[in-house]
C-alpha cells in the first residue's frame, strides 16, 4: 500500500492524489468497510440524528463532512473548518454531491486571535502525510509543503450558529488551544465532542478544560460509550468523546 501511494503521489501530484486516495476511502466506509479499522467514523450513525448542526474542525479531504452531511439529512447543517486551499479543492469534490445551503465551509486555521500563522505538511515514506497537516512553532523545520493561513478565534466564528449538537475537532496537538479558546460556544450550546488528542501534555490539558465547563470524557469500546478513568486516559489511542453532563 505504501508502495502504491507513493506511485501514484510521483505520477499524479499532490492534489490529483489527494483526490484519488480520499475518494477511495469515503467509497469504501460508504460500502461499509473497515468497521475494525476505523470504527469511529462508522460509529457516526449512531450519533448524528436528521437535522442536527454539526462541525467539523480540522475537515482534511472532507472524511467525516461526508458523512455528517449524509446524516443530519435535509434538514441538518454542517460547517466544516479546513485551512489549507489544496485540501479545500478536494473536499469541495468530494463533497459535490451535498451541494445545498446546509453546507458551509471556512477556510481558517482556529486559535486565540486573528492572525496569519504557518502550517506544515510533512513528507513520510517519500509522500506528503497530508493527516498530519497542523500549526508549524516557530523554529520548527522538515516540512515538505507549507502554507501561510488566516487564523480566526473559533467563539467569534460560530458565535452566531443558533444551536450545535456535534463537533468533530482534528487539529494534530492544537485541540488545547482550540478548546480554550471556544468555551462560550460550548457553554452555550453543550455539543457532543469528538476529537483526536495528539501528545500527553495537549491531552490531559484539553481533559482538564472541558471538565472544568462540565464535560465528561468517554471512549468507543465494545460498540458503545464508555467514561473514560485515567488508565485509559493514559493509554487510550484513538479518540475520545465528550458528552456534557449537568452533574
Amino acid at each position: 500500500m505504501k508502495f502504491l501511494r507513493l506511485v501514484f503521489y510521483r505520477i499524479f501530484g499532490l492534489k490529483k492524489y489527494l483526490r484519488i486516495v480520499s475518494s477511495v476511502y469515503i467509497k469504501y466506509i460508504d460500502n461499509g468497510f473497515g468497521k475494525d479499522k476505523y470504527p469511529e467514523i462508522h460509529y457516526l450513525k449512531s450519533l448524528i440524528k436528521p437535522g442536527f448542526t454539526c462541525i467539523d474542525i480540522g475537515a482534511n479531504l472532507g472524511y467525516y463532512s461526508y458523512f455528517l452531511a449524509k446524516l443530519v439529512g435535509v434538514t441538518g447543517k454542517v460547517y466544516a473548518v479546513e485551512p489549507i486551499p489544496v485540501f479545500v479543492e478536494v473536499w469541495q469534490k468530494n463533497l459535490g454531491k451535498y451541494k445545498s445551503p446546509k453546507l458551509v465551509l471556512y477556510p481558517y486555521a482556529l486559535g486565540e486571535a486573528e492572525k496569519l500563522v504557518k502550517m506544515g505538511m510533512p513528507e513520510v515514506d517519500g509522500v506528503v502525510h497530508h493527516g498530519m497537516t497542523r500549526v508549524i512553532n516557530e523554529g520548527e523545520t522538515g516540512f515538505e509543503k507549507m502554507f501561510d493561513v488566516e487564523m480566526k478565534n473559533p467563539d467569534s466564528l460560530f458565535g452566531e450558529i443558533e444551536k450545535i449538537d456535534f463537533i468533530k475537532v482534528d487539529v494534530e496537538g492544537y485541540e488545547r488551544v482550540v478548546f480554550e479558546n471556544m468555551q462560550q460556544v460550548l457553554s452555550k450550546h453543550h455539543p457532543m465532542i469528538q476529537s483526536e488528542l495528539s501528545g500527553t501534555e495537549n491531552r490531559l490539558a484539553t481533559i482538564k478544560i472541558l471538565e472544568n465547563i462540565g464535560y465528561v470524557a468517554h471512549v468507543y469500546k465494545d460498540r458503545d460509550l464508555i467514561i473514560a478513568d485515567q488508565k485509559i486516559i493514559d493509554n487510550h489511542n484513538g479518540d475520545f468523546y465528550f458528552i456534557f453532563s449537568k452533574n
